[in-house]
Parts: C-alpha cells; sequence; structure tokens
C-alpha cells in the first residue's frame, strides 16, 4: 500500500484530483460570491459591479503580457537556484509585466482625477483599471507556482481565500453600510485581491530572491522570448475578448441589468469547464514528460482520456443545468429565467470546450503560437460581425451563439495544426478511435524534439 500511494503514477493523480478540487471550490466560491453581491445589490448595481469586474479582468488578463504563457513554457524547475536561464526568465517577466501593470495604474490614477468629468458609469472605471494592475501580477504568479508543482500556492490564495474574504466583507461591508453600490463592491475586492497576491510575491521572493535583478556577465535574454511574447500578448487579447467582450458590450449597450444577467449565465456554465482547468493546471506537465520519455503513444493515450472524461463531466452537467438552470437563474433575480436558453447556449460553448481538452494549451507552448494568432485574427472579425448581426437580431441569445461558433471554430483550427504537426489528436473521440475507428491516429514521423524542447518547462 505504501508502494502504491508513492508511486508516480498515484502521485500525478492526486495532483489532478487537488487541482480538480480546488478549481470545483474556486468555481462554487465564484457562484457564491455573485449570488451575496447579487442579494446585497440592487440590479442595476449588481450589473455596475459585474460591468466593471469585466472590464478589470479582461484588462488584467492582457496586462500580464504573456509572461504567464512565457514563464510556463521556458522556466527549468529542475535546474539549480541560480540557473541562468531562469535568471534572464524572471528577469523579462518582472520587465514586462512591470510594464503592464505600470500602465493600468497610471491610468487608474487619471480617471479618478477626472472622475467627475466621466458620465456614469464611466466615472467608476478607474476601479476596474486598478483591479487589472492587481489581477495581471496575480494571473502571473498563479502561473509561477503551478511550474513548480506548488498547487496550493498557485490556486488556494485567489481561487479559494479570496473568494471566501469576499464574501465574508460584503456581509460586513452590508452590515456596517459601507456596500453602497457595486463601485465599492469592486473596490473591496481590490483591496482584498491585492492582499493575497501580496502574499503569494512574497513567496515568490522567498523562492528567487533578489539575484535576478541585475543580470551578469555575459547573460543575455534570448531575442526569441519577445517575439514570442508579442504573439502571446495578441492571444491574451484575443481570449481576453472572448471571455468578457460579450459582457461589456452588453452592458454599454444594452444596459448593466443585460449586463448583470449574462454575467451570472456565463459563470454558471463556467461550472462545466471545470474538468478542462483541471487539465490545463496538472494534465500539461503530465502530457509534457511523456513526450520528454518519447512515449507519444502514451501522451496520445493520457490526452484522449483527460479529453473524454471532461467531456463525459461536462455533457452530464449541462443536462442537469438545463433542467434546474431557470432556478439557479431566479436565485439571482426572478427576472433572469426568462432568458434561460441562453444559459443553454453557454452551456453548450462550456461542452465544446471540454471536447477539445487541453487543445489550446497544446498550441501555445508547442509553437504554434504564430499559426493560432493568424487564424483567430481572421476569426475574430467574422465574430465581431456576428455579434453585431446576430446580437441585434435574436438579442442575448444571438450573442451567444456568436461566443459558441467562434469558440468551436477556435478549438478546430487549434486541434487541426497539433494534428499535422505533431500526429496528435486533441478531440475526446481520440479516446474511442481505437476502438471503434480502426486504431490509434497515426503518429508524425517528424521528430518530436522541437515539442519535447518547448515544453520542457512545464513538466
Amino acid at each position: 500500500m505504501i508502494a502504491l500511494l508513492s508511486s508516480p503514477r498515484f502521485i500525478e493523480w492526486r495532483r489532478f484530483a487537488f487541482a480538480f478540487t480546488s478549481r470545483f471550490g474556486s468555481t462554487f466560491l465564484s457562484f457564491l460570491v455573485m449570488l451575496v453581491a447579487s442579494r446585497l445589490l440592487s440590479t442595476h448595481e449588481y450589473g455596475l459591479y459585474v460591468f466593471l469586474f469585466s472590464i478589470g479582468s479582461a484588462l488584467g488578463l492582457i496586462a500580464v503580457l504573456g509572461q504567464q504563457i512565457l514563464v510556463v513554457k521556458h522556466y527549468r524547475r529542475d535546474a539549480d537556484g541560480d540557473d541562468q536561464v531562469n535568471r534572464a526568465l524572471i528577469r523579462l517577466n518582472a520587465e514586462w509585466l512591470m510594464a503592464g501593470c505600470g500602465v493600468l495604474s497610471l491610468c487608474a490614477a487619471g480617471l479618478f482625477l477626472e472622475a467627475e468629468r466621466l458620465p456614469y458609469p464611466y466615472d467608476h472605471l478607474w476601479v476596474a483599471f486598478l483591479f487589472a494592475a492587481v489581477f495581471a501580477l496575480s494571473e502571473y504568479l498563479q502561473n509561477y507556482f503551478r511550474i513548480h508543482g506548488s498547487i496550493n500556492l498557485s490556486l488556494l490564495p485567489r481561487e479559494i481565500v479570496w473568494r471566501s474574504a469576499c464574501i465574508a466583507a460584503f456581509y460586513g461591508a452590508s452590515m456596517f453600510g459601507l456596500m453602497s453600490g457595486g463601485a465599492a463592491a469592486m473596490v473591496i475586492g481590490t483591496l482584498l485581491l491585492g492582499a493575497a497576491t501580496t502574499y503569494q510575491a512574497v513567496c515568490f521572493f522567498k523562492d528567487e530572491g533578489l539575484r535576478w535583478l541585475k543580470p551578469r556577465k555575459g547573460e543575455e535574454t534570448p531575442r526569441e522570448w519577445r517575439a514570442e511574447s508579442g504573439y502571446f500578448i495578441a492571444n491574451n487579447v484575443l481570449n481576453s475578448a472572448q471571455a468578457y467582450l460579450e459582457t461589456i458590450l452588453i452592458g454599454a449597450l444594452l444596459g448593466l441589468e443585460q449586463a448583470g444577467f449574462y454575467f451570472v449565465a456565463v459563470r454558471i456554465s463556467m461550472l462545466l469547464t471545470l474538468p478542462v482547468t483541471a487539465i490545463d493546471t496538472v494534465g500539461i506537465p503530465l502530457i509534457a514528460a511523456r513526450f520528454q520519455n518519447d512515449d507519444r503513444a502514451g501522451a496520445q493515450r493520457l490526452i484522449g482520456r483527460l479529453s473524454m472524461g471532461a467531456f463525459c463531466i461536462s455533457l452530464v452537467g449541462a443536462l442537469g443545468l438545463a433542467v434546474v438552470g431557470p432556478f439557479v437563474l431566479e436565485l439571482f433575480d426572478e427576472h433572469f429565467a426568462r432568458d434561460a436558453d441562453v444559459l443553454v447556449v453557454l452551456c453548450a460553448l462550456a461542452v465544446s470546450q471540454a471536447f477539445f481538452g487541453p487543445g489550446s494549451w497544446l498550441l501555445m507552448i508547442g509553437g504554434g503560437e504564430k499559426f493560432f494568432l493568424i487564424v483567430r485574427s481572421v476569426m475574430f472579425v467574422v465574430y465581431l460581425g456576428l455579434l453585431w448581426q446576430l446580437g441585434r437580431t435574436f438579442g442575448l441569445i444571438g450573442i451567444a451563439s456568436a461566443g459558441l461558433l467562434f469558440a468551436v471554430a477556435s478549438n478546430l483550427a487549434a486541434a487541426r495544426w497539433i494534428a499535422g504537426a505533431w500526429g496528435i489528436d486533441n478531440m475526446a473521440t481520440a479516446f474511442i478511435r481505437p476502438f471503434m475507428f480502426g486504431g490509434a491516429p497515426r503518429a508524425s514521423d517528424a521528430p518530436n524534439t522541437r515539442f519535447r524542447a518547448s515544453m520542457e518547462a512545464a513538466e
């Protein structure tokens, strides 16, 4: 029994189970934060809170400037504590993060000083920009600790502690009359996220010290890192747009009440993406280990199992939400249930994401970031057209449908690149191909050394 518990395979799946549990706790707590805020605020003020939160989250994902992907791709976890590559990487990460967070902080200060001259609700934008600066740093630190295998430091501060603290603080602020509106709720959330991120930053400096601040003689930053950062930034812009653009546009064009409903529906549907986030957190390093051991067949089997497992769990959850969704929406506002069909479309989007498993991460750290950027940029133009046309014709359900089409098209493009470049099928159907479709997908004849090298740091 002791040998079993200490075996590498058991440790791998224990980490996966812990990541899944943490992600479930995070999503559940996120649900509770939304519910508490909706109960303590009017529908209009809750819509303002959602509007500011969406802008802040979108800008934060952009302002991290791709460094959260760069550190996962290149950090050498097994190197000694004074590794030259790691020092140069951390220094580059810090430079880009200071630039991104610095610009957001300056914008927040300017918007705060000019708040009285701005129309409602844009007079509260300063808090969204301040939140974005903190969120960007938090996003980087989350991925830094992830590659070290420190799931506790990666997930618990922001995903569990911060959200739990928000729930308690919202109730406390309401009792003392400080929960005056959506902007006040955002200020509270920003301060608490800053505290959680500060704790992660302290742990970061304990790990890395200050030796990376000054380059040593002959120590240079590889030029390709800066080029990769550019591609990652552009892809982050598209990811942020896909995640938050719809809610922001609804708030700006259709009203804050509509934005509040749509944000709630999106967050409920995100329950179905829990298996995918667990794969991203733990599964990618497991897959990388198999490639580094030249076990491509093993990598294919693992990817197929993870994708199929994620798809099945998400599909069952979607069927359940189709039944109980209207009742869940009523918990937030009695009028939200009338648009339950929008939730069904968003659930279909989440299930489609689970079907493609870890496809986007495999592509991004496997060298396909340029391809993905070009293809998704073209798709994004089409998506904006669909968003406008379907939104104008069908309303909220049209906007949700545009997001579904964009997500499916993006994942299909990623799957095609992965299959062509590495001979890997990342879709859920890869699990049943050996049983029903004449065998496993044919592996590419090209050597996988490039893939192994690019994923080395994700181990």
